[in-house]
C-alpha cells in the first residue's frame, strides 16, 4: 500500500504541477488517499495520481482508464476529463482528472438521518449508475460508502481501480491459483463489502456482477440501519452470509430486498433489473408505489 515518505520532497505526498493529455495542472491540497494514490484537488477538478510501484500497479492504473474512457458519460457516474503519465524526480505516476465531487455518502450519512424515501432515492441513483456498468459487463467490485460520491444532489460511482469485465469461475482453478486469487481478492475489495463467493474461494463460485450486487446490499443495509452489516472480523460469518437486521421503522420491502442482495449464493442474488422491478412497483417508471 501507499506510504507517505517523512522527507517533505518526496514527490509522492508534496503537491506537484504537470501537463496531461489536455492541460497543466497544479495540484492543491489533498482530499483522499488509499491504495497506491492520493487523491488531489485542482481547481474545480479531482486528480488522483497513482504512484507506478510496480508492473502490476501500472497495470491496474491501466485498467481503470480503460474502463473509465470506455463508460458512456451518465450523471451517477464520475466523469474522466483528463489522464496521463508523468515522471516526477525519476518516479513514475499515471494521473486521472476527474470532476470534483464535494462529499460522499459515508460522510453523507455522518451527518444526518436519512427517511426511507430519501434512502431510495439515492439507492435508485447507484442502481442507474451501476445499470451503465453492468450493460458494459463491467463489475464495478469495490462499491462501498466511500466510493459513491455527491455532486450537487447527483450520486455517482467513482473508483474503478477493482472493476473488471473478467468473469472468473473458480471451479476451474487449481489450489495454488485459489489461492493465489484469493489473495487478489484481499488486495482490490473492501472486506466488510466482500462476498461470499470471494471471502471462501473453496466453495468455487463464479465471480460475476453479482459481486456488486452483494456490494449494493451492504450498502443498502448501511443506509437504512447506520452500521455496517458484517464484521471485518467474522470471516466465518460473511461466507455462511449471517447478518442481522435491527429492529426499526424500514418497511418490510426494504428489508426483503436487503435479504435478497445478501444471499449466500450469487445465482440467487437479483440482477439489476429484477431490482429495479422491485422498486419501481413492475415499472422502469419513477413510481413509489410502497415507499410512499
Amino acid at each position: 500500500m501507499l506510504k507517505c515518505l517523512t522527507r517533505k520532497s518526496d514527490p509522492v505526498c508534496k503537491s506537484q504541477s504537470y501537463k496531461l493529455k489536455n492541460r497543466k495542472y497544479r495540484e492543491e491540497q489533498i482530499i483522499a488517499e488509499g491504495g497506491y494514490a492520493y487523491i488531489w484537488k485542482c481547481e474545480n477538478f479531482a486528480i488522483k495520481r497513482i504512484f507506478i510501484q510496480s508492473q502490476e500497479v501500472y497495470k491496474m492504473a491501466m485498467q481503470e482508464i480503460s474502463i473509465m474512457t470506455r463508460l458512456p458519460e451518465h450523471p451517477n457516474i464520475v466523469k474522466l476529463v483528463d489522464y496521463g503519465e508523468v515522471k516526477i524526480q525519476n518516479k513514475m505516476f499515471v494521473c486521472l482528472v476527474m470532476e470534483f465531487c464535494q462529499s460522499n455518502l459515508f460522510s453523507v450519512l455522518q451527518q444526518e438521518v436519512l427517511s426511507e424515501r430519501r434512502i431510495i432515492e439515492i439507492f435508485k441513483q447507484i442502481l442507474d449508475g451501476l445499470e451503465v456498468l453492468h450493460a458494459e459487463q463491467i463489475s464495478h467490485r469495490d462499491l462501498k460508502l466511500e466510493n459513491i460520491l455527491l455532486q450537487g444532489e447527483s450520486f455517482k460511482l467513482c473508483d474503478f481501480g477493482s472493476a473488471s469485465n473478467e468473469i472468473i469461475d473458480l471451479s476451474q482453478l487449481n489450489k495454488a491459483q485459489l489461492l493465489q486469487q484469493e489473495e487478489v481478492f484481499s488486495q482490490t475489495t473492501t472486506i466488510t463489502y466482500r462476498p461470499p463467493e470471494m471471502i471462501d474461494v473453496l466453495t468455487r463460485q463464479v465471480i460475476d456482477t453479482k459481486v456488486d450486487i452483494w456490494q449494493l446490499g451492504c450498502i443498502l443495509y448501511s443506509m437504512c440501519f447506520r452500521k455496517s452489516a458484517f464484521s471485518e472480523q467474522n470471516k466465518i460469518g460473511i461466507a455462511q452470509a449471517l447478518f442481522e437486521i435491527p429492529q426499526s421503522q424500514i418497511s418490510i420491502s426494504t428489508v426483503t430486498l436487503i435479504q435478497k442482495m445478501l444471499q449466500q449464493d450469487p445465482k440467487k442474488r437479483p440482477t439489476i433489473k429484477e431490482i429495479k422491478i422491485s422498486l419501481y412497483g413492475g415499472t422502469e417508471e419513477d413510481e413509489w408505489g410502497e415507499f410512499q
